[in-house]
């Protein structure tokens, strides 16, 4: 169907021609050609698109319906274009779960679960010609060191057959995240890539290996991905590696985003069409924090992403970068709707959100002796504060203080200002894809 996708070669040279020097008008050409050949395959070759957009303009795409994991998942069996069973699909998952076999294909396509940042668990299905692509915009598009030889190690829980690559001198090595942090140390050890990439809580906890003299690697590329860099870690992670770092912003529906040379998180335009939403469905102006996004993938058709809503939160910047791409800019990822805070007005009764990032702000400027945190509001009225202080902290003074700073965000938005319980310990809770949440919320909101 899609030409450009047959072929690697191809492929690379048009992602780096295209984010290079195609401009602002010609992108949004391209975005709505592709997006309009995706939704007419997906309308011939999926029941459920075919019935989903009966009666509508099809061409009108940016004014489709929108669809989301839970309607993805109801319809797996009709949704996908590949004639794949839902129940077949979810017991291999499943199965390779179980054994810890990630290798294994289902047939020619590569099958995997997820459970997103939100826990619910999704199936993601990926044609040899899409994982081709996807390699050939990975390796065009990312700055990876100049050198000849790339020897890049990638931590993650889980990974697929397409990303272990070892050939031509160049190397791609997953390490489990799953492992204990001496068996990763011992790998990397091995490996000494020259690429590092995993999740900034992974690359903080080996930056704290290496600043304490227990693992010796010098990698001359270091990549975030999986879960959210703050501006914080961020820092600190720059001073210990010594290099600046990287991000891929990928969900299990798409590559959204790359950092450029220049350090700067591009939106992949070419890849996925994202639209980024306020709370009553308007568009959001760059530089505010969007309530939604909606995202169009605009080459894959195993399993067409479509005015797919994700509940991510992010910021895209009103400046081109330096590096003089027309490609869209990702100024912060803040987090998730979902993660959310909430609170009930002091004014007029209403609820009112409050962005993550306000009580991120909070709990870091509250003490220099916090070495680690979590945020979790329990209901309307609780916040729960996970804390890992330095040695020797003053822990009344910093429960004290947290106290106050997040009372303070919820005044400011003129808000009931909740309970605040400090807990101090030795470890986070992670989730079940071994991410730390930072910021999070363990109850529906409904109003």
């Amino acid at each position: 169907m899609d030409f450009e996708t047959k072929s690697f070669l191809y492929f690379f040279i048009a992602c780096r021609r295209r984010i290079k020097s195609m401009s602002k008008e010609k992108l949004e050409k391209y975005q709505l050609k592709k997006s309009q050949n995706i939704v007419q395959y997906a309308e011939n070759n999926s029941n459920f698109f075919k019935e989903y957009y009966r009666k509508l303009d099809s061409k009108d795409v940016w004014n489709l319906p929108t669809v989301n994991k839970k309607i993805m998942m109801d319809n797996l069996t009709n949704y996908n274009t590949v004639g794949l069973k839902k129940q077949e699909l979810i017991d291999f998952c499943l199965r390779n779960e179980e054994t810890q076999n990630f290798d294994e294909r289902y047939g020619k396509y590569n099958v995997a679960m997820s459970s997103g940042t939100s826990g619910n668990k999704g199936v993601v299905i990926t044609s040899p010609s899409e994982e081709r692509y996807l390699r050939a915009a990975f390796f065009s598009r990312f700055s990876f060191p100049r050198t000849l030889r790339l020897n890049i190690a990638f931590i993650l829980r889980v990974t697929t057959p397409a990303f272990q690559i070892d050939k031509f001198g160049q190397k791609l090595t997953h390490i489990s995240q799953l492992n204990t942090i001496d068996e990763i140390k011992h790998q990397l050890k091995e490996l000494q890539p020259n690429v590092l990439s995993a999740p900034p809580s992974m690359l903080e906890m080996l930056a704290n290996e290496i600043n304490e003299g227990r693992l010796n690697i010098s990698p001359k590329r270091v990549i975030s991905y999986a879960e959210i860099l703050y501006p914080e870690i961020e820092e600190k992670l720059e001073q210990i590696y010594g290099n600046k770092i990287h991000q891929i912003y990928q969900a299990s529906e798409g590559s959204i985003a790359m950092s450029c040379k220049h350090g700067s998180l591009h939106i992949n335009e070419d890849l996925i069409y994202v639209q980024t939403l306020n709370s009553d469905g308007t568009p959001t102006p760059p530089g505010e924090p969007c309530f939604k996004m909606i995202i169009t993938d605009l080459h894959r058709t195993a399993q067409p992403i479509i005015r797919y809503e994700l509940n991510d939160l992010i910021i895209t910047s009103p400046y081109k970068c330096e590096c003089g791409s027309s490609f869209r800019v990702i100024e912060q990822v803040l987090g998730r709707s979902d993660d959310l805070f909430w609170a009930q007005r002091n004014d007029n009764g209403e609820m009112q959100f409050i962005f993550p990032d306000y009580i991120r702000r909070a709990i870091i400027s509250s003490s220099e002796e916090i070495e680690e945190y979590q945020a979790i509001q329990k209901n309307y009225s609780k916040v729960v504060i996970h804390i890992i202080p330095k040695i020797n902290a003053d822990k009344g003074t910093i429960s004290k203080s947290i106290e106050e700073k997040i009372q303070q965000v919820f005044r400011e938005y003129n808000c009931k200002t909740p309970k605040i319980e400090v807990i101090f310990k030795t470890k986070l809770e992670r989730d079940v894809s071994q991410k730390i949440i930072r910021i999070s919320r363990d109850f529906d909101v409904s109003f």
